[in-house]
C-alpha cells in the first residue's frame, strides 16, 4: 500500500514537472499493480510487469497517463465553455415593465378618482328623485369603479415586482411570478369592463326612456310635474361620462398587463 501511494505521489509530479521520469520508471517497476491501474489497457503485459524500455517506451507511457489523467479535467472544462448562458437583459426588461406599470398606474387613478367624485356629486345632487340605482345602472357602474380601484393597487404591485426581475438571485422563478400576477389583474379588468358595460347600458337605456317619455308629457300642463323626475338632465350626461372613464382605467391595465407578458421571456 505504501509503494503505491509513493507510487501515485511520483507520477503527480512528474506529470507537473517536479520529477525525473526514471522515479517513475523504478516506482512502475517495483509496484506492478500501480501500472496495470494507471497505464492504459493496450500496454503489453511485460511492460506492465517492469520489463519495460526505459529508452523507447517510457514517453510513450508517461503520455498516455498523463492524457489519462486530465482529460477529466478537460471535459470539464469543454462542458463548462458551452454551457448556455441567459441572454435575456433583465435589467432591461425590469425598467420597461417598472415604466409601463408606472404610466398604467397614474392613468388608472386619475381616471378612477374622477370617474368616483362624479358618480357620488350627480348621486348627491339627484337625491332621491334618480329613482332606483338598480334599474338605472348606477349600481352596476359603482361596481365597476370599485374594481378599477382594486386594479390600481394590483398595478401598483406589477411595478414592485418588475423592479425585483434585476435584483434577485432567480429572475426566471420572479418572471412566473409575475405572469401568475398579471393574469389574475387581467381577470379583475375584464370583469370590471363587463359590470361597466352593462352599467352603460342601463344608463343608456335610461336616458332614452327619459327623453321620450318628458317629451310625451311636457306637453301636458298638469303632469309637468310629475314629467319632473323623468327628464333628461345635465347630471345623466355626468354619468355617462363617469362609466366611460372606468371603462378607459380598465383598458390601461388591461394594456399594461399584455405589454409586460410581451417582455418577460
Amino acid at each position: 500500500m505504501a509503494s503505491r501511494i509513493v507510487a501515485a505521489a511520483l507520477l503527480a509530479e512528474c506529470v507537473a514537472g517536479f520529477t525525473s521520469p526514471s522515479l517513475i520508471l523504478s516506482a512502475s517497476m517495483s509496484s506492478p499493480a500501480f501500472a496495470s491501474r494507471v497505464l492504459p489497457s493496450h500496454v503489453p503485459q511485460g511492460a506492465r510487469g517492469g520489463a519495460l524500455a526505459p529508452g523507447r517506451r517510457l514517453p510513450s507511457l508517461l503520455g498516455a497517463a498523463r492524457r489519462r489523467l486530465t482529460s477529466p479535467l478537460r471535459q470539464a472544462e469543454d462542458s463548462a465553455a458551452v454551457a448556455p448562458s441567459d441572454p435575456t437583459d433583465w435589467d432591461k426588461v425590469s425598467k420597461k415593465a417598472g415604466n409601463a406599470s408606472w404610466l398604467a398606474w397614474w392613468a388608472q387613478t386619475i381616471l378612477s378618482v374622477v370617474s368616483g367624485v362624479t358618480i357620488f356629486f350627480a348621486n348627491a345632487v339627484k337625491g332621491a328623485g334618480q329613482g332606483n340605482i338598480i334599474a338605472n345602472g348606477i349600481l352596476l357602474a359603482s361596481v365597476g369603479l370599485a374594481l378599477s380601484f382594486i386594479n390600481v393597487f394590483w398595478t401598483w404591485g406589477y411595478s414592485r415586482m418588475s423592479s425585483k426581475l434585476a435584483t434577485d438571485s432567480d429572475p426566471k422563478g420572479q418572471a412566473r411570478k409575475l405572469r401568475g400576477v398579471i393574469k389574475f389583474g387581467v381577470i379583475i379588468a375584464l370583469s370590471g369592463m363587463l359590470v361597466t358595460l352593462f352599467g352603460a347600458e342601463q344608463i343608456v337605456g335610461t336616458m332614452v326612456a327619459k327623453a321620450i317619455t318628458g317629451s310625451l308629457l311636457f306637453s301636458s300642463t298638469t303632469a309637468q310635474g310629475a314629467a319632473t323626475g323623468m327628464q333628461l338632465q345635465a347630471l345623466d350626461i355626468f354619468v355617462v361620462q363617469a362609466n366611460t372613464n372606468t371603462l378607459l382605467a380598465h383598458l390601461a391595465s388591461v394594456i399594461n398587463s399584455l405589454y409586460i407578458t410581451t417582455l418577460l421571456p
